[in-house]
């Protein structure tokens, strides 16, 4: 009925998934995952073949909507011509296959004006979007990278199916919501089916699918100027608050408190105890008394050192959380607030100490990251040469820098499409190298002038227009104009691009990020300041795909990140480590960074292992001094250029098995792990050789000896018995295993696992003294769900609803862990997880925080979680056999 027929030849991965495609169709539902590069797209148009029924695929941009009817075109029509009859763009206008963005499907279900990330608008009201479809007979229905959907666009998704339910569902995605919470998990489930398969990056690297690759990231300094404003800011707010914690006027505000005068229950001091404690670590940096019955409600030991974060969460309470809390005839809290609001320090009622979203602003697009990109360039060309092709990919165009283009002296003031044209031109004028520079985008295109006739080539009878642009003189550079509703300029500079006649572009993510396509891609650099891991996946997708006829293709993908090196902070001078200072000033532009690498499979810098997070990348650890950053980069332009090992170290890390397995590994101290079952045993080793003595002593006063003998035997029974179980609990790797165990079975009993045969293995960091557990088995969600529990269990405790106390906890041992997020809705779910793990643990009690003595052990575990600064989870993916 299509007539779609396949030309070319599957790759293993793609023939597996189509030999059971009637086992994954039974439920209505086929559910595929496939890392960007794998044939998603090829997949999809099969499986619709397949199902032979009128089709909607929906997309979620103009780009790759147009590279769907390219695929169909080009590998499933002996005619190309018939793609016009066979396919529709428009939802108006539907054909055997409809391929629309969601956003048009949206603006349809919505029956209003729709306008495409390309500008293009379409006017809905009043068109019946499910008549028409009915009309059509549209049976089958494709969501292509359904992870894109935004909740609006969920909501119309969601009615779709409920009225209109005679649809077979092909869900293809690279990033399913692995880490979401249980419940939109099953919304996501209900839409799109459970998955049926699961295609990673490693396994598409062993099937020279994609080609070996490597993560660097490029430290970059902030300018003078930034830093002077940077250093001004910091500055400023240091003058302030260290006057302000030693103004009478403040002391006295602090005085006036109600809870100083006993004016307000414990109840209600405990309902945010954080406020309290800020109150008391002030009183007590102050050396200024704090009333008994406030330090027993604490329950606390000591107290912290005041520094940043709790004077801005005693500034956040006395302003706004808990006014009515403080006496306040002088309007000092009006002053107060008047003055950090002048100093940027105050952001919709919120106070800014620790953090500033003007200091995250200013690294985050900091200009510094151009010299990067300057730097970048000019090792990849010093390594390349001639083979060079370098992506780079920016946010937006900045058009109104055109006019300064060639001009070397005029200054780059913002990060952009064309700011990193002029960058790498200037960069390589510098070095006085020839090397062919262009920009791409949906509205500016600039190619060198040798390669004009080229294009001309390409795209004959098109009106393309050149002239000047900026101070760019017209032998060298040249922009094209060309119709609006052209739209065959973007294969054209791509091949160009493929042919090396460009060697470097630079383009917008919109238009190259996602659904572009050019395999000669093996340099990129993401000088996108904005957008999620999501679409970071997708960029860094442009760079991995393999280059058919240059089977030696490797790529670098370069992530920017702007750091300020550290200076010492004089308000938190009485802290011992260094490192702590730096830590709480991270700013947006590395956290952010550091939650992309989180999701990132890729070969590890120290041992030839497949894993995700920062640390694989062997990145700086805090404090950021700038000699050990200078350092860093000159180490990473080294590493880039040995691209021979790369290779090596991927067929070495891919060696490990012919079935590859993803798991999610949780790391945690050993001084963590709970102690009380291995102290029980020693107990009972005691206990034993008591015995023994005692049975001793009685033979040496001959007693009955028959008597004895049985004594002696069952003395020595117990010692073994103790002595094994001394032994086997001795090993941390054990006990967490066993409390591994204990999280798994509370979880299968709760239906939270599809696969009841998967089992926990604990393993060794060489390089840390943390031990890390992971699921064996079971599906990607299972092995997601166990570590984000398993991670909860060990986490500090902050306010969660319920705790496991020991009833008498060993030394050196905390008292307290936490009932993870998945156990804590009703109490039955609670006592569950505690008598499934109680056998691992010992004898801890379950506590409802919700309640005031529930709060008061909330509060002295909360306050016991911020003295032990080593209660850090480590989570990470890692790729391992599954055999093992």
């Amino acid at each position: 009925m299509l007539g779609l027929k396949f030309n070319g030849t599957w790759r293993n991965y793609q023939k597996q998934v189509l030999d059971k495609f009637q086992e994954y169709q039974a439920d209505g539902h086929v559910h595929l995952v496939a890392a960007p590069g794998s044939g998603k797209t090829t997949i999809g148009i099969e499986l619709i073949a397949r199902f032979d029924k009128p089709a909607l695929v929906l997309v979620p941009t103009v780009t790759i909507r147009e590279q769907w009817v390219d695929r169909i075109r080009q590998a499933f029509l002996e005619d190309e011509n018939q793609v016009t009859n066979l396919v529709s763009q428009n939802l108006k206008d539907m054909k055997q296959i409809t391929i629309a963005t969601y956003q048009a499907f949206h603006s349809a279900m919505q029956q209003v004006q729709s306008q495409e990330d390309n500008g293009e608008v379409e006017d809905y009201v009043g068109f019946d979007l499910l008549a028409r479809l009915k009309e059509r007979g549209v049976e089958t229905l494709c969501l292509d990278e359904c992870h894109h959907l935004r909740n609006e666009w969920w909501k119309s998704l969601e009615d779709f199916r409920k009225n209109y339910q005679q649809l077979q569902v092909i869900s293809l995605t690279a990033t399913p919501p692995y880490d979401s919470e249980p419940e939109l998990w099953d919304r996501y489930l209900q839409m799109c089916g459970e998955i049926d398969q699961e295609i990673t990056v490693p396994e598409l690297v062993k099937e020279d699918t994609l080609c070996p690759h490597q993560d660097f990231v490029y430290i970059c300094f902030p300018t003078k100027e930034e830093d002077k404003r940077l250093e001004e800011f910091e500055d400023t707010k240091w003058q302030y608050v260290s006057q302000l914690v030693v103004d009478p006027d403040f002391q006295e505000l602090i005085r006036t408190s109600k809870v100083l005068k006993g004016e307000n229950s414990a109840d209600m001091l405990l309902e945010d105890p954080k406020y309290l404690s800020a109150l008391l670590i002030y009183l007590q940096a102050q050396k200024q008394e704090i009333p008994k019955h406030l330090r027993d409600l604490l329950g606390a030991k000591g107290l912290p050192a005041l520094n940043y974060y709790w004077l801005e969460v005693l500034l956040q309470g006395l302003l706004y959380q808990t006014p009515d809390w403080y006496e306040d005839p002088q309007e000092t809290k009006k002053k107060i607030e008047a003055e950090l609001k002048s100093r940027g320090l105050i952001e919709k009622r919120q106070v800014f100490l620790v953090k500033s979203k003007a200091n995250d602003q200013i690294l985050n697009q900091s200009l510094g990251k151009l010299s990067g990109i300057a730097d970048i360039f000019a090792t990849e060309y010093a390594s390349l040469g001639k083979d060079l092709r370098q992506l780079v990919l920016a946010d937006y165009i900045r058009k109104d820098f055109a006019n300064y283009l060639g001009d070397d002296q005029a200054p780059i003031t913002q990060l952009g499409v064309l700011p990193y044209f002029e960058t790498i031109r200037r960069s390589a004028q510098k070095q006085g190298l020839s090397v062919p520079i262009a920009v791409l985008s949906g509205s500016v295109v600039i190619i060198p002038a040798s390669v004009k006739a080229e294009l001309e080539a390409l795209i004959p009878n098109t009106s393309l227009t050149f002239s000047t642009i900026g101070k760019l003189d017209q032998g060298t550079y040249l922009q094209v104009g060309f119709p609006s509703n052209f739209k065959g300029m973007v294969a054209a500079v791509t091949e160009l691009f493929q042919r090396g006649s460009i060697q470097v572009l630079v383009g917008t993510k919109s238009l190259l990020g996602e659904g572009w396509d050019a395999p000669c891609v093996n340099s990129l650099i993401l000088g996108s300041f904005v957008g999620s891991f999501m679409l970071s996946n997708q960029m860094r997708g442009r760079a991995i795909r393999i280059w058919p006829g240059h089977p030696e293709k490797t790529s670098n993908i370069w992530h920017l990140v702007a750091i300020k090196p550290y200076t010492k902070n004089l308000f938190l001078r009485e802290k011992e480590n260094e490192e702590e200072v730096d830590q709480d000033n991270s700013y947006q532009d590395l956290l952010n960074l550091t939650r992309r690498m989180e999701h990132f499979l890729g070969l590890s810098y120290k041992e030839d292992t497949i894993e995700t997070g920062l640390d694989r990348l062997n990145f700086p650890k805090a404090p950021f001094k700038k000699s050990k950053i200078k350092a860093y980069n000159q180490k990473i332009k080294e590493l880039s250029k040995d691209r021979s090992s790369l290779r090596k170290k991927w067929q070495e890390a891919l060696v490990v098995a012919d079935k590859l397995e993803i798991v999610n590994e949780v790391a945690t101290d050993r001084k963590q792990i709970p102690l009380l079952t291995l102290v029980d045993a020693e107990k009972w080793v005691r206990y034993s050789f008591l015995l023994i003595a005692v049975n001793l002593l009685l033979y040496l006063f001959k007693t009955n000896g028959i008597r004895l003998a049985w004594l002696t035997t069952i003395s020595l029974v117990l010692l073994t018995i103790a002595l094994v179980r001394y032994f086997f609990y001795k090993s941390p790797y054990v006990r967490l295993r066993q409390v591994g165990e204990g999280i798994r079975n509370a979880m299968l009993k709760m239906g939270h696992l599809s696969d009841d045969q998967s089992r926990v293995q604990v393993e060794e960091d060489k390089d840390s003294y943390c031990i890390f557990a992971y699921l064996k088995g079971g599906s990607m969600r299972d092995k997601e769900l166990f570590s984000q529990t398993l991670g909860e269990f060990f986490t500090p405790v902050d306010n969660q609803r319920y705790l496991l106390v020991a009833k008498k906890a060993p030394a050196g041992q905390s008292k307290y862990f936490v009932v993870p997020s998945l156990f804590e809705k009703r109490k039955e779910e609670a006592q569950l997880f505690l008598d499934a793990v109680a056998p691992q643990l010992g004898d801890y009690q379950l506590v409802y925080t919700r309640n005031e003595a529930g709060r008061k052990v909330l509060l002295e575990a909360r306050l016991k979680s911020l003295a032990n600064k080593n209660d850090r989870i480590i989570t990470k993916k890692k790729v391992k056999s599954a055999l093992k």
